[in-house]
């Protein structure tokens, strides 16, 4: 099954690249892993189990750069 690209799967991607440069920029690691997965959750307007879309990122800290001196 393939992935159509709409104009709004592309601006999708731009949106989700921009935070994700955001997120790298504000922590000073890269981005290693994203992921979306399914999350159970409760609905705090009737208290029952809703399944929520969740993502998961995982983040690599950069390695300090070191000139030769």
């Amino acid at each position: 099954m393939g992935n159509p690209t709409t104009p709004a799967v592309i601006e999708a991607q731009k949106t989700i690249g921009t935070v994700l440069e955001q997120l790298e920029a504000s922590t000073g690691a890269e981005v290693q892993d994203i992921g979306l997965e399914d999350m159970v959750d409760t609905d705090p307007r009737t208290g029952s189990p809703v399944v929520q879309k969740s993502v998961e990122i995982k983040l690599q800290p950069r390695k300090a750069k070191r000139w030769a001196t």
